[in-house]
């Protein structure tokens, strides 16, 4: 699914945190782990970040898989922005995974951060070998 929007924070002398604004209308499942994971970040949930292509256009994607097995979403944006790849190529760094209905109209940081308690937030470990070949393909033109 695509990414509504993103943003990045950048909390001092903490992790930086990615929020994915996502559209969880239809996604009963995704609904009740929000509601109900509440450890930050939650010990059941991971996430992986890729690149690739989508109707022809470049795409930087989230995956987010239960530990052992079961739950996998996956979301994606084209709206790629070097602040977006060198905030996915720190790491650790956590993604918030924010239901569009918690962010309303929310697309600052200072007016996200008061929401993130209706989000999922996992940790991302592992740096993203293909969102940083993106990252190079940005910086040659």
């Amino acid at each position: 699914m695509e990414i509504v929007r993103w943003m990045g924070l950048a909390p001092p002398d903490d992790l930086p945190i990615v929020v994915l604004v996502v559209d969880d209308r239809d996604d009963d499942e995704l609904v009740a782990i929000i509601a109900r994971e509440r450890q930050v970040p939650s010990p059941g949930f991971g996430g992986v970040w890729g690149a690739g292509r989508h109707d022809g256009n470049r795409i930087v994607a989230l995956q987010l898989s239960e530990v052992g097995g079961g739950v996998e979403r996956r979301w994606f944006t084209q709206d790629i922005r070097r602040e977006l790849l060198e905030m996915i190529l720190v790491v650790p760094h956590l993604v918030a995974i924010m239901p569009a209905e918690v962010a309303g109209d929310a697309n600052t940081a200072e007016a996200v951060v008061p929401r993130l308690r209706g989000s999922l937030l996992v940790q991302v470990d592992e740096r993203a070998a293909p969102v940083a070949e993106v990252l190079e393909q940005l910086g040659e033109r």
